[in-house]
Formats: C-alpha cells, structure tokens, sequence
C-alpha cells in the first residue's frame, strides 16, 4: 500500500509539472505573438499568371503594347482601392507599366491588365531588332502587403525581326520610302513634325521683312494608311508586293492651318493692311508606317513596320 500511494503520488506531481511547463510555453508564445490567439494574419499573394504583347509577331520600330494577367493566390482578399500596379520591363530597363486596376481580388481570382503609360510618357515600347528578355512584375511599386513577396515576376523572350521600313525623305512636301520587299501588297502612312512659323503678308502678297515668328511644334500627314485618317490621302502611300522604294502622295500642310481655323496663334500681331499666315514648317523628324491590307487594298489592317528618320527640310505652305 505504502508503495502503490508512492507511485500515485509521482505521478500527480508528474502530471503537474507538465501541466506548469505547457502553461508557461503557452505564456511565452502569447507573449511573442505565436500563440493559437496571435495567428499570423491571413494576406493575399499576387502572381502573374501570363505575359503578352500586341502585335503578336514584331517587327524593328512598331510599338509594341504588353499586358499582363495578375491572380491572387493568397487566403485573403486585397484591398480595395489600392493600385495593383504592374510594371513591363524589356532586358531589364522599365519601359511601361498598368496602374489602372484598383478594385480587389478575392483568392483565386485574376484580372488582365494593359500598359497604360511608362517612363517617356507612351503607354508602348518602340520594338528593336534582335531578341529581348520581357519580364512582367505585379505589386512593382510595393502598395500592397502580401504572404508572399518573391512570386510577383514573370519573364518570356520576345524576338523581333527587322523593320520592313528602312528610311523616308522628304523633297518639299512630297515622301519617299525605302522598303524590304514584301509578297504581298502593303500601305503607308507619312507623318512630319518640326517647326511651325508664321508671318505677316502685305496687301501684295509678299512677307514683310523682319515679321516671320517661329510659333511651336506642328505635325501634318497620317499615322494610319487611309481609315479614320482625317485628312484623306496626305502623305499615304501604296506599296505593291515586292515594292522596295514608294513615293508617296503629299503631306498636306493645311492640316495645319485648318487645326487653327485659318489663323496662326499667338506671338504674331500685324498691321491693319496686313494679313497673319502660316510661311513654313521646318521638319525635323519624318516617320513611315507600313500596314497590311484587308481585301480590296483600301484599308489598313496590322501595323508591321515602322521607321522614324531625322530631317532638316523646309515646306513652304
């Protein structure tokens, strides 16, 4: 009996001191912020799912559009309001990023995102040839707190071929393009930018020496060949297959005079008998898009080379 009570006894004190020891490792876990009570929140993850770009198939000097689709793979929601920002990255250098999408993401749900704006203040990346590591990174700007912070990055190669444009000079008005030859029919679409001037014209029609005025920076022709073109066929062009030089049609300079209703802008007071007029757009810059054509060949389908070409010509209006 004596040694039955003994054992008894051991073990209560057993059972005790086990009991004290769990109850001061529970302590010390509450304290710290681990314990059943203290649970790490529950926080959202962002991934990227799939990284694209428009055109599919790129050729040197036609921009380029990345998108990107974002999931939250964390057990909670992200917050509402806040930017889920995504920033396009092309062999390492930020050239555009989304910062549109700020409604939340339950878990398990994705939404697709388009650049909308970047560091040169465009919302596309100026393609060059050769081949390109794009990498798409979610949540870049770090607004957003999540369980997981190394997963927000997804990288593909993108290659782009040559330009299919390869330089446009300008004689007065009129735009001459080289081209790599192509199998099938093509358009083009000339545009000039440069500096404006005007001055005041006496009652003869003559310029009064001394009164010309540089006015800012203009642009005439078209980017797009022909649809929703809004000055019809200024500076467009038709290339037909196997086409390697186009001389295009004009670029028509009273685009200009009619973007300001006949009259020059500021800077420029005249005589009672004279009269304000544009003199001179001195181009500096001239750039030719090349576009596919839907049947029929009036109409623009896919942009599939572009080419921009530093000039110094001056077009009398």
């Amino acid at each position: 009996m004596r040694s039955s009570t003994r054992n008894t006894s051991r073990s209560i004190g057993k059972s005790i001191a086990a009991a004290a020891v769990a109850a001061t490792t529970a302590a010390t876990l509450s304290a710290i912020g681990a314990g059943p009570a203290n649970a790490a929140p529950a926080r959202p993850d962002l991934t990227v799912t799939a990284l694209t770009w428009t055109p599919g198939g790129v050729n040197a000097g036609v921009p380029v559009t990345f998108s990107a689709t974002v999931k939250n793979t964390g057990k909670a929601a992200t917050p509402a309001g806040v930017i889920h920002g995504v920033g396009f990255q092309v062999d390492g250098k930020l050239v555009t990023w989304s910062d549109t999408f700020t409604a939340s993401l339950r878990p398990g749900q994705s939404t697709t995102v388009t650049a909308n704006f970047g560091p040169t203040q465009s919302a596309t990346w100026a393609a060059t040839q050769g081949r390109h590591e794009v990498l798409a990174f979610v949540d870049d700007a770090g607004r957003i707190a999540e369980s997981n912070e190394g997963n927000n990055r997804t990288k593909k190669t993108l290659t782009v071929g040559a330009s299919t444009v390869t330089g446009t000079t300008m004689a007065g008005v009129v735009p001459t393009t080289k081209l790599a030859a192509l199998p099938y029919d093509t358009g083009l679409a000339t545009y000039v930018t440069g500096a404006g001037y005007a001055a005041c014209y006496t009652a003869a029609g003559t310029v009064r020496a001394g009164t010309e005025t540089y006015l800012g920076e203009y642009g005439a022709g078209n980017v797009q060949y022909h649809p929703n073109a809004p000055f019809s066929w200024s500076g467009a062009g038709f290339a037909p297959a196997g086409a390697t030089t186009v001389t295009s049609e004009p670029v028509d300079l009273n685009e200009i005079v009619r973007w300001n209703y006949g009259t020059p802008p500021e800077r420029l007071t005249c005589r009672a008998d004279e009269t304000a007029a544009f003199t001179r757009l001195h181009a500096t810059k001239v750039t030719t898009n090349r576009y596919t054509l839907l049947p029929g060949g009036y109409y623009s389908d896919k942009l599939i080379g572009s080419y921009t070409s530093p000039i110094s010509v001056d077009m009398p209006f």
